[in-house]
């Protein structure tokens, strides 16, 4: 039996390594021989029903509003249900990140120093000669190659290589004036923030430096002004795109629009193989006419300080969202520290202030802490955190029992350790989920259940996070009620209501992961998850039907 029922560890494990490399109309009956004009009538009034039902559905479920606070950003036109496809658009443009390693310039995989495959037109770095990337838009284009061609460039110093990744996306916009137009006016649309990026002193000189200026050295004669509002409309509203070692962004038209929320109502994938690289952008909550239709800029698993850093530099405006607005993050308590002397939770007294004090919650206490200690302190326990091996359980393990008491359970910098714990037991040598001891099945169940009590908040819906979390959960469970079934330590009716509980698990987590591409390791996931209920359904030989 355990054969089975087991989760397949080793399928377990390839999902694991994807994921470390680092989305019918209503018919009529046709009527014959129609005698009753009654029935001619009833025929047509339904294909004029059906007809209308389709207009309603074509029509964007969505509409632009503008705001001197928001600017333009998107609410619902109608009731919107979870799963639901909002926006749905080609890619105006995909380039390299900027400060992006070295990557092939048609499907930006990393390459190898020591290895790299020259272009035959241009001499600019691709993965092989039968890059799946050359040739279209979305990478290293027939009218790209034929720009750079007299820009050939110098591989005897690889880092002065990469620094000019940083002027290949730019690029590839403004050769949009000459090779597609309709592209080039949806990107030269998009909002830049000129002035405000001009009044920051670093962004404008950076560009000038990497990007003006190096175009200048290629040979292209751009306006100064428009390359730098170039610029600045990636930086404001490029998605990045891609996986498995991918580092990608790009512009989408529509989805531009969508403002911003630290807990956003939708969720968004990118179809790499599929031709224009779309970008499909759905519903997580469900949406009534009239709401916001919100996506997030930052981070969501970064406490309030983080996000809103990342955004005012970035994005270049100050967050003011309920859960920025909440001293506790909307009750999960993801910045809160331990008070040392009472072991309350300290909390920021004014968030939206980044130089507020911090004080514990209890009342009859009196511990506060500086905007500055706070500061130092979590560049510290960040640094710590990020020396830790990506697959060292026992290093992740350690750190949560260290900070224990500095650290609130949910503190940003703890679920981030969770969630790592929680794809990798099970996954990795010497925590493979069929050799896992019963200790460490619950230990990520635990975690996994913790982590769920957090992103139903911070995410909530059908996000990403959740199916991978519900279909982590899954495992476990499956793993410790097999091995009760095995040595019948378990009767039959509590036998149905764990499987119950598994099944409900594993077919949540097959909807939302059927949102991501086939091919990506979310997909993959959706695909054993509808594999692990097959295989379920035959318990209900043993204890007949499980719902």
């Amino acid at each position: 039996m355990l054969s089975v029922f087991i989760v397949n560890a080793g399928f377990l494990r390839s999902i694991y390594n994807l994921q470390h490399k680092k989305r019918g109309k209503h018919e009529v009956r046709n009527k014959e021989n129609v005698i009753e004009e009654v029935l001619d009538v009833e025929v047509k009034e339904n294909e004029k029903d059906s007809a209308e039902t389709e207009k309603e559905k074509d029509k964007p479920c969505y509409e632009i509003k503008q705001s001197d606070v928001m600017g333009r950003y998107v609410v619902a036109s109608r009731d919107i249900k979870p799963g639901e496809v909002i926006v749905e658009a080609p890619a105006l443009a995909v380039g390299p990140c900027s400060g992006c390693g070295l990557i092939c310039l048609g499907c930006y995989r990393e390459l190898d120093e020591n290895n790299i495959y020259k272009c035959t037109g241009c001499n600019w770095p691709l993965c092989s000669k039968s890059c799946p990337g050359v040739g279209y838009y979305t990478g290293h284009s027939s009218y790209e190659c034929e720009a750079l061609k007299d820009s050939s460039p110098s591989y005897a110093n690889i880092e002065e290589l990469k620094e000019c990744y940083h002027a290949l996306m730019p690029l590839r916009c403004l050769l949009l004036k000459t090779a597609d137009l309709d592209k080039w006016e949806g990107v030269i649309a998009m909002e830049a923030h000129n002035e405000l990026r001009k009044s920051r002193g670093d962004i404008w000189p950076a560009n000038e430096r990497n990007v003006v200026q190096r175009l200048k050295s290629w040979g292209f004669e751009f306006d100064d002004v428009e390359i730098h509002t170039v610029c600045g409309i990636l930086e404001v509203n490029a998605f990045e795109v891609g996986g498995n070692g991918a580092n990608a962004r790009a512009l989408y038209d529509g989805a531009f629009l969508l403002a911003h929320d630290c807990t956003p109502s939708t969720t968004h994938t990118d179809a790499e193989r599929a031709p224009g690289r779309p970008l499909t952008v759905r519903a997580s909550v469900a949406h009534r006419a009239g709401d916001l239709v919100s996506l997030c800029y930052a981070y969501t698993l970064q406490g309030t300080l983080k996000r809103r850093e990342h955004i005012r530099l970035s994005k270049f405006f100050e967050c003011h969202c309920r859960r920025c607005s909440d001293p506790s993050e909307l009750g999960t308590f993801a910045s809160a520290f331990r008070c040392p002397r009472c072991s309350g939770r300290i909390l920021s007294t004014a968030p939206l202030e980044p130089r507020a004090p911090w004080r514990c919650l209890d009342s009859a206490c009196t511990y506060t802490m500086t905007a500055g200690g706070v500061q130092a302190m979590l560049k510290r326990l960040t640094e710590e955190l990020e020396q830790i091996d990506a697959n060292d359980v026992e290093g992740f393990e350690k750190f949560l029992h260290k900070y224990r008491n500095v650290l609130h359970d949910n503190h940003y910098l703890c679920l981030s350790a969770l969630h790592s714990l929680s794809q990798l037991y099970g996954k990795i040598s010497g925590f493979m989920i069929h050799e896992m001891p019963e200790s460490q099945l619950h230990r990520k169940i635990e975690i996994c259940r913790d982590l769920m009590k957090v992103f139903d908040v911070i995410e909530p819906g059908y996000s990403r996070l959740r199916g991978i979390t519900l279909y982590e959960l899954h495992a476990p469970l499956m793993v410790l009620t097999t091995r009760d079934f095995e040595r019948k330590a378990i009767t039959k009716e509590n036998l149905r209501t764990r499987l119950k509980e598994i099944v409900s698990y594993l077919t949540e987590s097959a909807l939302i992961l059927d949102f991501e591409p086939k091919q990506s390791p979310e997909g993959l996931m959706a695909t054993a998850a509808r594999d692990a209920l097959d295989k379920i359904k035959t318990w209900e030989q043993i204890i007949g039907k499980i719902s």
